[in-house]
């Protein structure tokens, strides 16, 4: 009997100990948040977690699977964040913000001989401005900003995007819109919308620097955005210089989820950044 029992008590400390499941919600196949979610899914197994990147929309799905329990963590811009806590008033409590995973911007693209010159005219009724599909992150930081500057939403707003629809503001200063705005990160300078308008000779990038959009957010206790010169291309001297808007993208976290397994993730994104980013 005494064997028996020693046996069974070698079989189970011989047992592999079942990890945590961890599901990270990130992006669109092809995107930034898809290619990061799978890296820190791969780390996270060596650290014995069953660890899985589910592609998604964007930051308010990530944000809304967090929340409910879908998702462990996922990936959102700031804005989006702030922006779906205003529009969900006592569910901040239920995520927690990890850490930050880099920097995104705001990019507005205009017809260099259109109605549209400066963000004073983004300001006015006749700024027609296509912020990519509902939902997307452009559009949720056009709204944000909106949100705290109300003068942007004086003119009208347009779901759509892609590069068809930025080479039609180009061929057409007076078409029905008049400016093109996307979110991405700045140090990718291949990114092909800004390639687009800096080939273009019809078209321009509009400098965002209201300082209505500095300020501090009551909940998260830092401002959203911050004003930054990014660099618009590379390797060549341009006359383009942008100044606009950043703000981070950051990790949030279901507030339930288990405090060893947030502790991993956040040693990921500081003291082993490097191995989640190849820095």
């Amino acid at each position: 009997m005494k064997t028996l029992i020693a046996s069974i008590v070698v079989s189970a400390i011989a047992l592999p100990v079942l990890a945590d499941d961890v599901i990270i919600s990130t992006g669109g196949r092809g995107g930034s948040y898809f290619a990061t979610g799978e890296k820190l899914a791969e780390i996270l197994v060596e650290y014995d977690y069953q660890a899985d990147s589910v592609k998604s929309k964007g930051s308010i799905e990530n944000i809304e699977r967090v929340t409910s329990g879908e998702a462990t963590l996922g990936f959102t811009q700031l804005d989006a964040l702030a922006w779906w806590m205003a529009r969900n008033p006592g569910k901040a409590g239920d995520l927690k913000v990890l850490g930050n995973l880099y920097s995104e911007c705001v990019y507005v693209a205009v017809n260099a001989d259109g109605p549209i010159d400066d963000e004073g005219d983004l300001q006015g009724k006749k700024a027609k401005v296509a912020v990519q599909k509902r939902g997307s992150g452009s559009a949720v930081s056009w709204s944000y900003m909106q949100d705290l500057e109300p003068d942007f939403a004086k003119g009208t707003t347009f779901f759509q995007g892609g590069l068809q629809l930025l080479n039609e503001i180009a061929n057409n200063p007076d078409g029905e819109i008049n400016a093109f705005m996307w979110v991405s990160d700045p140090l990718n300078l291949d990114q092909r919308y800004l390639k687009t308008v800096l080939e273009n000779d019809n078209l321009k990038l509009v400098d965002i620097k209201d300082w209505d959009l500095n300020d501090k957010h009551p909940e998260l206790g830092r401002p959203i955005y911050r004003f930054e010169e990014p660099d618009v291309a590379k390797g060549l001297v341009f006359d383009t210089e942008l100044n606009t808007i950043c703000m981070d993208a950051v990790v949030v976290a279901n507030a339930d989820a288990d405090d060893d397994m947030l502790d991993d993730v956040v040693d990921v994104l500081t003291v082993n950044r490097g191995r989640l980013f190849d820095e």
